[in-house]
């Protein structure tokens, strides 16, 4: 029997990209340049002038349809710097909505849902409140978006010939056939013994299996989250609509005058606070007065 065709599988869909609007803005405006050329010259021949070259390109239909394209096009937004948290994760969002998309009355529960695909791929947390819960949302942490759009996740490759476990980054329709352990002790805890019982993912179906028949494990505890998610400490304690708040309430946080390390964090600030490229990094060791 053959598998059922999901159209809610992260297989059937693909990340574009702003160099992927801006190639299609410059076919846009490509077509607007031969238009204007060719009354250009349909306005020549009709006086008996003789166009030029320079007169008949010009840069004012790239220049156009880019400032259009900039100053109208939704997914045309000002970086939010309200914090250091606020501008990485802003450039990590990810819509289903835009011109060619879906609209937040017609998008169906379905397409909202959690999908078993988005696992170390798609936060499941963090994603808009209100109309646009599910249609616009957070890649995980240490996703990476590969050559043909597909949202790539990192994890460790077990074989039986080598005893260390080698990283690989597979696509979703790639580790779809594997067993996949899920839990946050397998990224911890390299010793496990082989007759150990494992929670395990397979086929969109969650399994409890032997390690000895795991094929792929995770490589970090929060890596089904995105940034904002991974600073919440305990998380795994928190409801998930506290943890949904608490994700966008962290954003609109404002930076203190002069930056303190946290009482109680989960290990990520600093690393989020590098990254972000607000922070200040010093060459050598000092003191700041």
């Amino acid at each position: 029997m053959g598998t059922l065709d999901d159209m809610n599988h992260l297989k059937k869909k693909r990340i574009r990209s702003v160099a992927d609007l801006l190639q299609d803005q410059f076919g846009l405006a490509l077509v607007r340049l031969e238009n204007t050329v060719r009354g250009t010259i349909c306005g020549a021949i009709r006086h008996k002038l003789i166009p030029t070259p320079q007169n008949l390109v010009t840069s004012t239909s790239l220049t156009t349809t880019y400032e259009s394209f900039f100053g109208l096009h939704p997914f045309s937004q000002v970086l939010d710097r309200t914090n250091p948290l606020t501008q990485i994760v802003h450039g990590r969002k990810w819509s289903y909505l835009g011109p060619g998309g879906l609209t937040g009355r017609t998008a169906s529960f379905r397409i909202r849902d959690i999908h078993p695909s988005h696992y170390g791929r798609i936060c499941p947390i963090d994603t808009s409140e209100g109309i646009n819960v599910g249609l616009i949302g957070s890649l995980a942490i240490h996703v990476k978006v590969g050559y043909w759009g597909s949202i790539e996740s990192p994890f460790y490759e077990l074989s039986e010939r080598s005893k260390e476990a080698q990283m690989v980054s597979l696509s979703p329709n790639r580790d779809e056939y594997s067993m996949v352990a899920a839990g946050n002790s397998l990224a911890l805890n390299r010793g496990i013994q082989e007759q150990q019982v494992v929670p395990a993912r397979y086929r969109q179906e969650f399994l409890t299996l032997a390690w000895e028949e795991i094929h792929l494990r995770s490589i970090f505890p929060f890596q089904d989250f995105s940034i904002g998610a991974s600073l919440i400490p305990f998380i795994e304690h928190n409801d998930a609509n506290r943890a949904l708040m608490s994700s966008n309430m962290q954003r609109q946080a404002v930076p203190l005058s002069r930056s303190e390390k946290c009482i109680v964090g989960t290990g990520l600030e600093g690393q989020t606070a590098l990254d972000s490229g607000i922070s200040a990094i010093a060459e050598r060791k000092g003191k700041i007065i």
